[in-house]
Parts: C-alpha cells; structure tokens; sequence
C-alpha cells in the first residue's frame, strides 16, 4: 500500500497489490477508518475488530475506501462528501448507521461496536 494524493479528499491509500472480493486488506490500530478515506461506494468493508476486507475485486492504484457510517456512531459527526460515486450521499453524518438501505447493503460489514447498536436497535 502507498499513500499519495487523492482526488477524493487530501491524500489517500492506493494498493499496490490485487485483492480479491473477501481479502483481508488492512488491519487498524482501533475500530476508527485511520487514513483511509470516505466513498458512499467503498471497496473495505468491517469482518471483525480492526481488521477490513475488500468489498469487491481491488486492482493496484484503487484508492482503498470505507464508508465512515460502517465505524462512525456519533451523533455529532458530520462531514461533506465529495466522493464522486453514484451513491454519494452528499452528507454522511453520525447517525447514517441507522439507514436501513445502508444496513442491508453492509451487513456483515460493519465495525462490531455498530453492529452491536444496529442489534440493539432492531431489538
């Protein structure tokens, strides 16, 4: 992996290495998306504490993305998205886990402390 400029936002982690659809990518220092950037269409997603898996095939120079609603639960954290894909949101906010389309289209996905509260809530 190399971190260099990204059109998304700042600078980004690209792979230098192919990576098949369930791949382990990454593995983070705590459930946060560390230097990764945001995209409404992210090819990471969660598998278990800290450890993110590619979403579908990664080719080298693909940005390396998460969606922040997979990890993020604070209310209070809002950030303006320039993504660029068509799913983009606009907005992604502290609360999009509570997003039922989102819900459906991570499951199994999610950072373990969100997917404890989507649990929770659909209790």
């Amino acid at each position: 992996m190399s971190v260099r400029a990204s059109s998304i936002a700042g600078n980004g982690v690209f792979a230098d290495d192919p990576y098949a659809t369930g791949a382990v990518v990454l593995t983070l220092a705590d459930d946060g998306t560390g230097p990764l950037n945001h995209s409404c269409d992210p090819n990471l997603g969660w598998t278990q504490s800290r450890t993110l898996v590619a979403l579908r095939d990664i080719a080298p120079g693909d940005e390396l993305t998460v969606d922040y609603a997979t990890a993020i639960d604070d209310a209070a954290f809002a950030l303006a998205c320039h993504c660029g894909t068509y799913r983009c949101r606009q907005l992604v906010e502290g609360t999009d886990w509570r997003i039922p389309q989102l819900q459906r289209r991570y499951a199994g996905h999610w950072a373990p402390h969100v997917q404890r509260l989507i649990g929770d809530a659909a209790r």
